[in-house]
């Protein structure tokens, strides 16, 4: 009898210990998501490599592995800076790695397809050669993401980046460019109710994107709505804030 209460009490406790972990380890994730939307927002890869250090450490979880991931990509998106160079060395691998396995993760699909897709881009800027491989691959991967979810703005954001950067010739179209941000802008401003522990960046992106390809098209005023509606959702985001909003008002004159 006492054996049965001593091991009902050790199972009591080992259940208590369990969900206590469980809820540091959201607390770490919540923490480092946080931080990964503060980075992308000020542009901060020291504050990006912190929250993936954070991410690494509870990467069982699939919220923590893909934010471990977008980090990597937001990394490899900022390793063509001065001083940065390395950073595309150190994230590139595991960026892939890491995007993968979320591509096969139930609920993560569309989202692991389309973080591969923006992460092979990011190969393309890093090595143009490496087009010749990645440009079918990219596409292909966005169209299962598409096909899966096609509510998932985030796709429509990085296919619009990639019609804009790639040239005619190959493919590349500034009109289609627009409709892929439109599209993506027309999803984030449906959403409702944001879950911080899903993916859910892509807004200001595709407000700044489609600011650049307005400016594109010689639509300049259109190009200032979007900054200003980006700096209005985030004040403080820094590549409308510091470059593309005050580059365009030094061009009109404004």
């Amino acid at each position: 009898m006492k054996i049965t209460k001593w091991i009902l009490v050790l199972s009591l406790f080992l259940t208590t210990l369990i969900k206590v972990t469980a809820m540091q380890d959201k607390s770490n994730i919540r923490e480092a998501i946080s931080l990964c939307e503060k980075a992308m927002i000020v542009y901060d890869s020291y504050l990006l490599q912190k929250a993936k250090e954070i991410l690494q450490q509870n990467n069982s979880d699939p919220a923590a592995l893909y934010y471990e991931a977008l980090c990597e990509y937001k990394l490899l998106e900022m390793s063509s800076r001065p001083g940065n160079e390395g950073l595309f060395e150190k994230n590139y691998e595991s960026g892939v790695a890491n995007a993968e396995k979320l591509s096969v993760i139930t609920g993560f699909e569309s989202e692991g397809k389309t973080l591969l897709a923006a992460i092979y881009m990011m190969k393309i800027a890093n090595n143009s050669m490496s087009a010749v491989t990645l440009t079918s691959k990219i596409h292909s991967l966005l169209d299962e993401a598409q096909k899966i979810n096609p509510d998932n703005p985030r796709s429509y954001l990085i296919r619009g980046i990639m019609k804009l950067q790639t040239p005619a010739m190959f493919g590349g179209s500034i009109e289609d460019a627009l409709k892929n941000f439109s599209k993506a802008i027309q999803i984030f401003d449906k959403e409702d109710e944001i879950d911080k522990i899903k993916p859910h960046w892509g807004y200001l992106e595709s407000l700044a994107w489609m600011g650049i390809t307005q400016e594109k098209l010689e639509n300049l005023e259109a190009a200032k709505f979007s900054y200003q509606k980006a700096l209005n959702v985030e004040p403080n985001y820094t590549w409308v804030k510091y470059s593309l909003l005050p580059k365009l008002l030094e061009k009109t004159g404004k």
